[in-house]
């Protein structure tokens, strides 16, 4: 994937289960990024980047591609890991996606390193500007409402599945102006994808293949969503 010189800010949200991280692979697997730079907690991105547990790693790899050689790394965070070893780890993560330009920077559970009110002085940047450094930010959360209300504010697209509470589906249907209940009917595996490029709201769902079908915007749809049913919500 060539990133060109315009916002790519991502933020895909939906509780655990609901497909967020098959639609993410399915993205990867289809852009193919020739550098990318993964913050992995719970070491699912196998398939697309090595593995690195420590910080003089990581950095030496990005350090070693420079301005154009392609590199993909993840760093893998420790089971019993602490708030402050997160927060060193993103400082730095921030500073090398920045630093090296022209890639993809993705982040799993963002309320991991940020909060509501909060994040890092270059992680806000990127969000407000990364498009200067042709930097694509992809930051995934089950927890929309505890995540930096800046990166949300300045998504380009939210893709969301199903959650849970009302906090957090308000957080997100805000931001992409339509009803909260209409993320709360969503069955797992179905979304709603936003874009600020032409402001549509369009429906899909992916399957555990991977397979991604868009449906169309709500506009046209929205007495034809599927719903969630009395079992799942029950479950929930």
């Amino acid at each position: 994937m060539a990133v060109e010189n315009k916002a790519q800010i991502w933020a895909v949200m939906g509780q655990s289960g609901t497909g967020k991280g098959l639609w993410i692979k399915s993205e990867l697997r289809r852009l193919k990024p020739k550098r990318i730079l993964i913050l992995d907690p719970q070491d699912e991105y196998g398939a697309f980047a090595q593995p690195v547990t420590s910080a003089a790693e990581m950095a030496r790899v990005i350090a070693a591609a420079g301005a154009d050689k392609p590199f993909a790394v993840r760093y893998v965070f420790p089971k019993s890991c602490t708030g402050d070893h997160f927060a060193k780890i993103f400082g730095l993560a921030c500073r090398l996606a920045y630093g090296a330009a022209n890639c993809a920077f993705l982040v799993e559970e963002l309320s991991n390193f940020t909060t509501a009110s909060w994040g890092p002085p270059l992680w806000r940047r990127m969000c407000n500007s990364g498009r200067h450094e042709g930097v694509w930010v992809i930051g995934c959360s089950q927890f929309p409402a505890q995540v930096d209300k800046a990166f949300l504010s300045n998504a380009t697209m939210v893709h969301v599945g199903w959650l849970g509470e009302e906090p957090h589906r308000k957080a997100v249907a805000t931001r992409m102006n339509i009803s909260p209940e209409l993320i709360n009917e969503l069955p797992d595996l179905h979304f709603l994808e936003w874009h600020r490029s032409d402001r549509r709201v369009v429906a899909g769902e992916v399957s555990i293949a991977g397979r991604v079908t868009e449906r169309g915007p709500i506009e046209k749809e929205t007495k034809n969503l599927p719903k969630r049913s009395p079992t799942q919500r029950k479950k929930a």
